[in-house]
């Protein structure tokens, strides 16, 4: 009868511990990125919220509502200016549209791109 060896080896264990380390770290690195998006964009329907069948609504309030919750939810990757607000009629929108560069290891990094836009209509 034939003794057959099971399971893994040392080499196959340490691989797998790597590919998945991998991904550990990336997703690590990732998260706040995306975390700080999610702020953005309740921003902005925060906003829209505030604003929405105002007659009176002016793209200047509009930037210092933005502003202000920018500052509450601690927001660093974009600034209020880099929001593009743009009148329509009765309605703004507003543009949430930046891209963020998260470094992974040496030369290597991860380059996301975030787009949001939300309508406020301002009748």
């Amino acid at each position: 009868m034939q003794d057959r060896q099971r399971g893994m080896t040392f080499l196959g264990i340490l691989l797998i511990i790597i590919v998945v380390g991998a991904w550990v770290y990336a997703g690590i690195r990732l998260v706040p990125k995306y975390l700080e998006y999610v702020r953005v964009a309740a921003t902005l329907e925060k906003v829209r919220d505030e604003f929405e069948s105002n007659p009176g609504s002016t793209e200047f309030m509009l930037r210092k509502a933005i502003e202000r919750h920018f500052d509450i939810e601690m927001v660093t990757a974009i600034d209020s200016n880099d929001i593009e607000i743009k009148k329509e009629g009765g309605s703004f929108t507003l543009r949430a549209n930046y891209e963020d560069t998260v470094p992974l290891v040496s030369n290597i990094s991860f380059l996301l791109t975030f787009d949001k836009t939300v309508e406020v209509a301002a009748r």
